[in-house]
């Protein structure tokens, strides 16, 4: 169960030279932190290290400590007083600075406290923490909480971008906690294929790397439940969460898992193969290669089903951001793949480093191909249903124009090399060897342009419609909160929605479900929406 905030609401923030004064304001406020932060940290360090007869003979480092603190403090206090008063944060918290500013610090504070954290809990393993070590936690800590807090109040916490904070500080938690378990059965898979016998005994060295790697885990783990399911970031309907779902179930997780399945296939065709390296050796990378496929395709696999929950918009544009993943990954292949080929004309096949090279690649086109071919469907790319998914037209106009231009500056590059070679070739490299890469990416972007360009012109000539037809261009709505209704017309009419928000409680507002059918075939360039329970909508001039 998420926690949930009611906060009156707040009427526009004015502009102007007010804008100027707050960003000025805010900016100041973020550096006193940050800096009385850094004396304060200083500070105390030196406190819990009191037998460190070398940090408390430093009277530079001292001297700095002391006028962080007692300087910027004072000042970080005065601004805040300014700006917490009731008469100035009633015009700042529909403001965006306001917003902004408090993700500012409370990211920068949640990544310093965490990282000095983590650390610090990690080294009490090997034996080499102290307590000074706690002195940058701590103070990063309560800032956090303080911002924290300022976020989540009632009545002074920001009306605009709420979700953003939380939003990222989840996105945080969750690559702490993926990262550590997948360092964490890295180390596991090494060992164990290392035949190390003491992995059984308790204490033993081999346990501290996966120790270590777990205290990230559960911390990271910690703090992107809290605000997964506790702040209720997993239920948000706002664009920034949208984007940050996208992100993660259609390019990170993706990504991971695809990378750690291409290198996993790679080493053991590499093993298959002969490699010159001891077998041990070789042996390393299927730690982390497998362990990052498994925690990829399990992130990938829970948040698909969340963005599923989101509606088909949401799940078409992570698919389409997986296809274009998996796409760079078979491209990559095809340039690594025709990079090794053409290094055979000059070395034999047999060189290590050139067969490593051709089965790095020719795995990563296997895999990106396949992962490629079940996302797109290429045989069915240009069925009605297909060509008239929202965002389509965009994803192929961006993988296009990004080939071509890569191709382009491919053919700059391949120019360059060869009048390189043709005014000095002292360094008795053929052009081919001089100039193999970039053609392995020319081949490689060439042939993903062309055939997106191909599915651009079908789709142009199919007739069918990319994108809903936009009825209504813009809408102004009034009402008491109006986030839910805001993000239920944009979905439904495709339009910009500004709100404007009721300074009294009036008479009660209308269900999101309500103003989608009011709406429904108005055609405008500019609506009025009057969110009360009898829903009036104006037609505006231009």
């Amino acid at each position: 169960m998420s926690e949930t905030t009611t906060r009156p609401a707040a009427t526009p923030a004015p502009g102007g030279v007010q804008t100027v004064r707050r960003v000025i304001t805010y900016l100041l406020l973020l550096t006193m932190v940050i800096i009385a932060a850094i004396g304060l940290s200083g500070l105390l360090e030196r406190l819990l290290s009191v037998g460190n007869t070398m940090l408390n003979t430093d009277n530079y480092g001292l001297a700095q400590s002391l006028a962080f603190t007692l300087v910027a403090g004072p000042l970080a206090a005065l601004l805040w007083w300014l700006i917490w008063r009731e008469s100035a944060i009633a015009r700042d918290r529909a403001s965006v600075a306001w917003p902004v500013y408090l993700m500012v610090a409370s990211t920068i504070a949640l990544l310093t406290f965490t990282i000095a954290l983590f650390t610090w809990v990690a080294n009490i393993i090997t034996g080499d923490a102290d307590l000074s070590g706690l002195a940058v936690p701590l103070v990063w800590a309560l800032v956090w909480v303080w911002h924290y807090w300022m976020w989540r109040h009632p009545s002074k916490g920001p009306s605009r971008l709420v979700g953003v904070t939380p939003a990222i500080a989840s996105l945080i938690g969750l690559t702490f906690a993926i990262g550590g378990l997948t360092l964490a059965l890295s180390a596991l898979i090494n060992s164990a294929l290392a035949g190390v016998g003491a992995i059984a005994v308790a204490g033993s060295p081999v346990w501290q790397p996966i120790l270590q790697s777990l205290v990230w885990a559960v911390g990271g783990g910690a703090i992107w439940w809290w605000h997964w399911f506790r702040v209720g970031v997993r239920n948000h309907t706002t664009g920034f969460s949208h984007v940050l779902l996208v992100y993660i179930a259609g390019f990170a997780s993706f990504a991971l898992f695809a990378s750690g399945v291409t290198r996993t296939l790679a080493t053991t065709l590499t093993l298959l193969a002969g490699a010159s390296e001891p077998l041990t050796a070789r042996f390393d990378e299927y730690g982390i290669a497998v362990s990052t496929a498994a925690f990829g395709a399990l992130t990938l696999i829970y948040h698909a089903r969340v963005v599923a929950a989101h509606g088909p918009a949401l799940s078409s544009a992570s698919r389409l951001v997986s296809a274009g993943v998996s796409l760079a990954v078979a491209a990559t292949g095809v340039g690594v793949t025709v990079n090794a080929l053409l290094a055979t004309i000059s070395e034999p096949l047999i060189d290590y480093s050139i067969r490593s090279l051709l089965l790095g690649g020719l795995s990563a086109l296997l895999v990106g191909g396949a992962l490629w071919w079940v996302i797109w469907a290429p045989r069915s790319a240009s069925a009605a249903n297909r060509v008239a998914t929202p965002g389509r037209r965009v994803y192929l106009v961006v993988i296009f124009g990004v080939s071509a231009l890569v191709a382009l500056i491919t053919l700059l590059v391949i120019g360059f090399q060869l009048f390189s070679f043709i005014l000095d070739n002292s360094s008795g490299e053929s052009f081919l060897e001089r100039s193999r890469q970039a053609l392995g990416l020319l081949v490689a972007t060439v042939l993903v342009a062309a055939y997106h360009f191909v599915v651009w012109r079908r789709d142009m000539a199919s007739g069918v419609t990319h994108e809903p037809r936009r009825t209504i261009e813009r809408v102004t709505l009034v009402a008491a909160h109006g986030d839910e209704l805001a993000q239920a017309i944009r979905t439904s009419t495709g339009a910009r929605v500004t709100v404007l928000r009721r300074a009294d409680a009036g008479p009660g507002e209308a269900n999101a479900d309500a103003v989608v059918a009011a709406l429904d075939g108005i055609e405008a360039a500019h609506v009025l929406v009057i969110a009360t329970p009898g829903i009036e909508v104006i037609h505006l001039a231009e």
